[in-house]
């Protein structure tokens, strides 16, 4: 039965009319709502689609007559390979090799930023992991607690990478380190952030029932929360480790460790063919990285439900 044909029997043969004129208004004032909502939502959102598009100085002029330029950036960059000498030596002009010359090395730092990308994984994720139960409003103990740590995460995921990684650099001075810990910050911050929220949205009744047998707070979260949200915080942290990948090439722009460092030599030395190779090597890794992960938290998942 249909909400109206409940109105409907609940007022009785005499006063149906009336209740289905009283329904029909109360739905266009409710359509009236919903398309006030929309229509100022939707003017709101115009508005600061056009603003910031004022602010970032959009010329959709200058987008057009830029991407010859674009192309020609590309052309210089791009090695000049000849499909016959693709697999000769590296003194072979034309081939894979010449082109990737210097791979030995690359790799190392290559592996320098797994390298940071995994401690900054363990680092960040242990924090986030632990704070996520502080932060979530149906588990965190205490009333201000929670709401403090949330502020906590939040300016935290914040922060820039670059940006800390360059302080970092400033203090400990040059090298993996300060690249790790700008890392590990913003994976407390936005993995926290994330997996608070996951927590608000559990099963409470097994939370319940180890309350009802005298279980702490601890006991809470160790038997009635952590069960439910394990597979998906594996899930996370592997997501998160591929961002971290990126990350780190990317702090080594201000000297933070890893091939960041040398794809910003080669860059300014307008190698940019070197610059190229580079940037080729790291999209290779991150996406072999994330067809291992996805295999990873499929067989992980799979097991555990």
């Amino acid at each position: 039965m249909t909400a109206l044909n409940a109105l409907i029997a609940a007022a009785g043969p005499e006063k149906g009319p009336a209740a289905i004129a009283a329904f029909e208004a109360e739905r266009a004032a409710y359509a009236r709502r919903w398309w006030l909502f929309f229509g100022i939502g939707g003017g709101l959102f115009l508005a600061a689609l056009i603003g910031a598009a004022f602010v970032a100085d959009f010329d959709p002029a200058r987008l057009i007559t830029g991407l010859p330029q674009m192309a020609a950036f590309l052309e210089r960059a791009l090695p000049h390979l000849d499909w016959a000498k693709l697999g000769e030596a590296k003194t072979v002009e034309g081939s894979l090799a010449y082109w990737f010359y210097a791979w030995p090395k690359w790799l190392g730092l290559l592996w320098e930023s797994i390298e940071m990308a995994i401690l900054a994984a363990a680092l960040g994720g242990s924090a986030a992991f632990a704070l996520s139960f502080v932060a979530a409003r149906n588990i965190g103990p205490g009333r201000w607690l929670p709401v403090v740590v949330r502020r906590l995460l939040e300016f935290l995921r914040t922060l820039p990478d670059i940006i800390v990684a360059l302080v970092f650099v400033q203090a400990f001075g040059p090298g993996a380190l300060a690249g790790v810990l700008a890392i590990a910050l913003h994976t407390t911050g936005a993995l926290g952030k994330l997996m608070s929220e996951v927590h608000e949205n559990i099963d409470m009744k097994p939370l319940e029932g180890v309350r009802a047998v005298g279980g702490n707070w601890f006991h809470v979260v160790r038997f009635g929360a952590m069960p439910q949200i394990l597979p998906n915080f594996f899930s996370y942290a592997l997501l998160r480790l591929e961002v971290n990948i990126a990350a780190a090439a990317a702090v080594g722009y201000v000297g933070a460790g890893g091939i960041g460092q040398e794809l910003v030599i080669a860059i300014e030395n307008l190698r940019f063919d070197d610059a190229l190779a580079i940037i080729v090597m790291v999209i290779a890794l991150i996406f072999v990285i994330d067809l291992t992960s996805e295999r990873i938290r499929h067989a992980f998942i799979g097991r555990v439900r």
